[in-house]
Parts: structure tokens; sequence; C-alpha cells
């Protein structure tokens, strides 16, 4: 009867183990969804601001340069650097975003489990 006993309390507390592993990804997630939605919401509404202000600033830069050089080369040469900043500013974001660990305390957890789990079942080996 003692062993039926230890078969229960084992599967209770794995039983336990996985619905607190559920309920930390569930808050885990619903975070690292939250910060990545109010990063791209701000993103989004901000967006309309620089472009517009960026386009006339771009413009004046284009008439300021053409006094030193042709109209289509300073236009030319305004959308080159724009170009290059925005393909820059990109590859910043793109890269922060890959860096993000989603999940990682949950998968943390997980793997500690796991690694208590294998570590007792080898002790009673």
């Amino acid at each position: 009867m003692a062993l039926g006993s230890q078969l229960r309390d084992v599967v209770d507390g794995f039983s336990e183990l996985t619905a607190h592993h559920i309920r930390l990804a569930r808050v885990e997630l619903a975070q690292d969804a939250r910060f990545i939605g109010v990063r791209v919401g701000l993103i989004a509404a901000l967006a309309p601001l620089v472009l517009v202000g960026y386009g006339f600033l771009c413009v004046a830069l284009a008439l300021v340069l053409r006094r030193v050089m042709s109209a289509d080369l300073a236009f030319a040469l305004v959308g080159l650097v724009n170009l290059a900043g925005g393909v820059a500013g990109i590859a910043v974001a793109a890269r922060q975003l890959d860096e993000k660990r989603v999940m990682h305390e949950t998968l943390t957890e997980l793997e500690q489990s796991s690694s208590l789990v294998v570590q007792r079942s080898e002790g009673d080996a």
C-alpha cells in the first residue's frame, strides 16, 4: 500500500507542477504580448508624424543642396541617405525583436523541473 501511496503522491505532485507551469506560461505570454503590443502601437501612432516631418526636412535639404549641385543629384543624395538610415533602423529594431526571448522564465522553470525529476528518478534506481 505504501508504493501505491507514493505513486499517487508523485502523480499529484507532477499534476500540480504541470498546472503551475501552465499558469506561469500564461502570465509570461500575456506580459510578452503586452510588451510587444504596446511598442508596435506606439510605433504605429507616431509613424505618420515622423513621416510628414521627415518628408518636409528632406525636401528642404534637397532644395538647399540644389544651390551647390543639380536638383536631380541633390534629391538623389537625400534619398540615398534616407534609404541607408531606414535600412539601419529596421536592422536594429529587427535585432531587438530577435533578442527578445519569449516565455524565457517558463522555459527555464520547465528545464529545472525536468532536471530535478531526472535526478530523482536516477537516485531511486
